[in-house]
């Protein structure tokens, strides 16, 4: 009987890591999480922060300024990867992050505490671009499936611990042990994996240069974005909306045409003539929106229309972000398994849009089992896209472009929450504002009430209406998205070329 290509592939025994590279990851497991945490704990010793620092004007810049640096950090991260190898880079970032977490649980006045907080979004996104990324140069493609959907799977999970960490932090040892925690969790993490990742490939002999324009073009458009987009800051309000819209319009034009003159620069958006790379990128894009939309407007649509309490809408949001974690770790061992991503990518697209279809039909009378089973459905989804998507673009890139390639990934998937964030609130407030106050506030019973909660309702359904057809576009990004057999060898590894690897991507066409 004649063997196919297909069932000859599944007999070869699968890659294994290199030694050290497992305890590496492990390590790294843990800093991340770390990081992840970090933009979540915030939210419940936010009030004992402003009990004991005041600053009550200053209050939103405690979130904002970690996720401002964070989000524009991560390209640069990304492109220093390539310059000069991930090792030292994220030794560098974790040092930045414990610099930062220290400044917080030492701050003695608001001011203060926002530039740590600041330094601290700067080590997370060093650490939100290299972990990937290193991720991708220690373990072969043909197996990396596993390792990414564990990455996925403990982001995950810091989602959800990170608020009920907090908590708990702020009720027994105060808010600052929230973040001292991290140092002597970190520092011998750090260490492990200093010790266990590779040494940096031999730089190549002719020099790469460096752009620094194109680092402060890609600093100023997300910043401004960022700061346009954040509701709680008084930059929020117009006319200063208007002109950080207009700058980062701007900033962003001028990098498109930037970046097509420089030899190398520092966000190369000539990797997306890889038609997996323009694919990968955009799920990324979308599946931080859906992310960050169904996090944020799933509990609020159950406190103001359904009536429940903080802890229940928190409950109610389990399956979401359970979902996630299991399908980030059960699709990861699928791929690693079968060998192919491209399904997954396929069913999770799928998954989000029935979700959030489910989503659009919400109203007052909205039972608890169809809620539940709509964001089961995009957790899930979600799970089964976001890293299977990283995966996807990593094995066709070059290793000298992984570094940027992944964290194109990744900011893009920041831009995508961060747009979501802003332009969903932005029309959720500007329909019923006043309702969803009232609601809030203490509006609980009467004729009022129940008109409130009828147009607040509607609001969601229409909200969630218009995310159906943008994650149906993830749809069709996983279809039109090639599989590519996933290499046997690590991205510095030699490797022979053929017909799907030969679109050499740093070569200029």
């Amino acid at each position: 009987m004649e063997t196919t290509p297909r069932a000859a592939e599944d007999q070869v025994p699968l890659p294994e890591p290199r030694p050290g590279t497992v305890a590496a990851f492990r390590a790294m497991m843990v800093v991340v999480f770390l990081a992840a945490m970090d933009s979540t704990v915030v939210a419940t010793v936010l009030p004992s922060i402003l009990a004991e620092l005041g600053g009550a004007g200053l209050l939103a810049w405690v979130v904002t300024s970690y996720l401002l640096t964070t989000a524009v950090s991560i390209p640069l991260w990304g492109k220093a990867a390539d310059l000069a190898g991930s090792r030292s880079l994220y030794v560098a970032a974790s040092v930045v992050f414990l610099l930062g977490s220290a400044s917080v649980a030492f701050a003695p006045t608001m001011p203060v505490m926002l530039i740590a907080r600041a330094i601290q979004g700067l080590g997370t996104g060093g650490l939100m671009a290299l972990t990937p990324i290193i991720t991708g140069e220690l373990f072969p493609a043909r197996i990396r499936g596993r390792y990414h959907g564990r990455q996925g799977a403990v982001l995950a999970g810091a989602s959800i611990l990170g608020p009920l960490i907090g908590g708990i932090f702020a009720g027994t040892l105060g808010w600052r042990a929230a973040f001292w925690i991290n140092l002597p969790l970190v520092i011998p993490a750090m260490i492990i994996a200093a010790r266990c990742l590779p040494p940096a490939a031999p730089s190549p002999p002719q020099r790469r240069r460096i752009d620094i324009l194109g680092a402060v073009l890609i600093a100023l458009a997300s910043s401004a974005l960022l700061l346009a987009l954040s509701e709680d800051t008084p930059l929020a309000a117009e006319p200063y909306r208007t002109a950080l819209l207009v700058t980062a319009t701007l900033a962003a034009l001028a990098y498109l045409l930037w970046q097509a003159r420089h030899s190398d620069p520092v966000l190369p958006l000539r990797v997306m003539r890889s038609r997996i790379v323009a694919a990968g990128v955009g799920l990324s894009f979308i599946t931080g929106a859906a992310m960050i939309a169904a996090v944020v407007h799933a509990p609020l649509f159950t406190q103001t229309v359904q009536g429940h309490s903080a802890a229940t809408a928190g409950a109610l949001l389990l399956p979401l972000t359970g979902g996630v974690l299991v399908a980030n770790l059960a699709g990861g061992n699928l791929i690693t398994r079968f060998g192919r991503y491209r399904p997954f990518l396929i069913i999770g697209s799928l998954a989000i849009t029935a979700g959030f279809g489910l989503l659009t039909t919400v109203s007052t009378d909205t039972g608890t089992l169809l809620f539940v089973t709509a964001l089961t459905l995009v957790g899930s989804g979600l799970g089964l896209t976001m890293q299977p998507a990283v995966l996807a673009l990593q094995n066709a890139v070059d290793a000298a472009h992984l570094g940027a390639a992944t964290a194109a990934s990744t900011f893009f998937r920041q831009l995508g929450s961060t747009l979501a964030i802003g332009v969903l609130g932005g029309l959720l407030t500007g329909r019923v504002g006043p309702q969803l106050d009232a609601l809030t506030h203490g509006l609980r019973t009467g004729p009022a009430a129940a008109a409130a909660r009828v147009e607040v309702s509607a609001a969601f359904a229409d909200l969630f209406t218009a995310l159906t057809p943008v994650a149906a576009l993830a749809v069709i990004l996983a279809l039109v998205l090639p599989e590519k057999p996933l290499s046997v060898t690590t991205p510095s590894a030699p490797a022979e070329k053929t017909d799907e690897t030969s679109n050499d991507l740093s070569a200029p066409r």
